[in-house]
């Protein structure tokens, strides 16, 4: 694994204990559907559902925020599988609500801060 793929994971992972610790219901991670996209994170929240897109930066970082990754094409990925989803699931689309998790760390990969900014 490298480097970025291990500050990806433990960041997903913080964001997931982070949800659960707030009273939240993780219901998947990592879903996937074949050519049309895949979500870090679903959860279940005071009756809605919701998807989290987590990106990580390193806090000296010159690419933009994690915020920024979640490109337009990004979000209709995402919101295409979260249809998929709801189709299997039965879960109406009005329930569900889209946030990316900016998640930022030091040098050493420690995370700093997580922010939840809202896309959709």
């Amino acid at each position: 694994m490298t480097r970025n793929q291990d500050i990806g994971r433990r960041s997903e992972d913080y964001v997931a204990d982070y949800l659960v610790s707030r009273g939240a219901e993780i219901l998947a991670r990592n879903y996937a559907v074949a050519r049309v996209g895949e979500i870090d994170i679903i959860c279940a929240y005071n009756e809605k559902i919701l998807v989290i897109e987590v990106k990580s930066r390193d806090v000296n970082e010159r690419f933009g925020s994690p915020e920024e990754a979640v490109t337009p094409s990004k979000q209709k990925k995402i919101m295409q599988t979260m249809v998929a989803y709801c189709a299997e699931k039965g879960i109406s689309l009005d329930r569900v609500s889209y946030f990316v998790a900016g998640v930022t760390h030091d040098a050493s990969g420690a995370i700093l801060n997580v922010q939840f900014t809202p896309f959709f």
